[in-house]
């Protein structure tokens, strides 16, 4: 008689019945697939026989698992500002908010606009962000309260800014931000915010500081022909490409925001450093800035990743509508319906978003050993059905309304469509003192 098999090992959450998109190099699709999940890592993803046992269990009654979508760049708290300054191009919209900024940022209002940010990234399927914002610490704060990751670093302006420090200033802080980040283990970050707000010698101290710490960098860069101009004025005739290059801030670690206007060369330089870029439709197209041609960066072979960018200039932090416009947008300005298709979309939101962070090797993909940041869609939403391609339907009919269940290093943060580490009434409460603040100045 042969022994009796051994049971199955029991790990802490197990996802079953699911369509698992994996968004893995090979794009691959995984139908009634379980996804085992210990320690805040994925153990296993394949058939159910043979899958480990959970001490508890999510049935998806065939619904699409992907990755935890990447905002690749975000200004989470001026959640805050969504709505003061619509219609206008990107320097009106300047001049409405920063005033505004200057008036009000404090540790309180980046507090609780970020708690607002995350919490509305967090029910649309966002488990990571790139963000660019004053009281860095305040927004990580949030994200450990929530269940979810911010890749941020202090922020950079050769003038003062909203937060009243000079530039000397910030540069001292951020030796000991970085110094701090690295001992806990955490990722370093630092965001000039531009070339056309720094000098070159200001950037330079920046690449320098940047890499003694092995830091990335989070910059806006050709966002706006005026920019484009503004910066070849101020440098020589640049690009600010070529001004980020000079001064040793075009690297592999480098997340260029935006990016709309590039020449050939510019392409070139971007695709040799090995710089990210990330790509914001909403904003972009509210703002007049332009539609950037993301087909040929990727055919040049850049990493392109989605962002919303702030919900001051894009109202919203939807990664959902990023990937809709993106796709459209390019097919209709080229008049090629092929281009950007639905699987380069996904990518963008998720694996790309991941390699722009730095972190792909540890997330971005449902792949064993990768981090368990995991979606789980509605099973019963009446939008996706049916779902032939669940890669299309991810890309072009999900939104964030289908979005169900959301996973976090292992932990479920948003259960059933609502938050599980706060509620929404709460946040609001919170938030009600700030909103009041905004609404005196309007």
């Amino acid at each position: 008689m042969s022994p009796p098999t051994a049971p199955p090992p029991e790990v802490d959450l197990v996802i079953s019945r699911a369509t698992v998109v994996t968004v893995n190099s090979g794009n691959d699709v995984i139908l009634d697939a379980t996804i085992a999940i210990d320690n805040g890592a994925i153990t296993y993803v394949g058939p159910s026989s043979g899958a480990p046992v959970g001490r508890t269990s999510l049935d998806a009654k065939g619904a699409i698992a992907l990755p935890g979508m990447t905002n690749a760049h975000a200004h989470s708290a001026m959640t805050l500002l969504r709505g003061v300054a619509d219609d206008l191009d990107l320097d009106g919209f300047l001049g409405r908010v920063l005033p505004i900024e200057g008036a009000l940022v404090d540790h309180e209002f980046v507090t609780a606009g970020s708690e607002m940010a995350i919490g509305e990234s967090l029910l649309g399927g966002i488990t990571s962000s790139i963000d660019m914002y004053f009281s860095p610490d305040a927004v990580l704060a949030v994200a450990e309260r929530l269940g979810a990751t911010v890749h941020n670093g202090p922020v950079f302006f050769e003038f003062d800014g909203p937060d009243h420090k000079t530039f000397e200033r910030r540069i001292d802080e951020a030796e000991s931000w970085l110094s701090g980040a690295r001992a806990k283990g955490n990722p370093c970050w630092i965001c000039p915010h531009s070339t056309y707000l720094l000098s070159e010698p200001q950037l330079e101290v920046l690449a320098e500081l940047a890499d003694r710490h092995d830091a990335r960098v989070h910059v806006h860069a050709a966002e706006t022909k005026a920019e484009i101009a503004q910066v070849a004025a101020r440098h020589g005739g640049r690009t600010p490409f070529a001004v980020l290059r000079d001064s040793g801030l075009l690297t592999d670690r480098t997340v260029l925001a935006h990016a709309v206007h590039l020449s050939d060369a510019d392409i070139d330089m971007i695709a040799s450093a090995g710089a990210h870029i990330s790509h914001n439709p909403a904003s972009n197209f509210k703002l007049a800035s332009g539609s950037a041609p993301i087909e040929r960066y990727l055919a040049a072979g850049i990493n392109v990743a989605l962002g919303t960018d702030g919900s001051a200039s894009a109202n919203d932090l939807d990664l959902w509508m990023a990937m809709r416009l993106a796709s459209y947008a390019r097919k209709v300005s080229i008049n090629d319906p092929t281009t950007m298709p639905a699987h380069q979309m996904v990518a963008m939101a998720t694996r790309n978003g991941a390699a722009a962070a730095g972190v792909l090797a540890s997330t971005g993909t449902i792949e064993v050993g990768k981090r368990a940041d995991i979606v789980v869609l509605q099973h019963d939403a009446l939008a996706l059905a049916p779902n032939f391609d669940p890669i299309s339907t991810l890309a072009y009919s999900a939104t964030r309304r289908e979005v169900a269940h959301v996973i976090h290093k292992g932990r479920m943060v948003v259960s059933h469509g609502s938050l599980v580490n706060a509620t929404t009434a709460e946040i609001l409460a919170r938030a009600a003192t700030q909103v009041a603040r905004v609404r005196s100045m309007l």
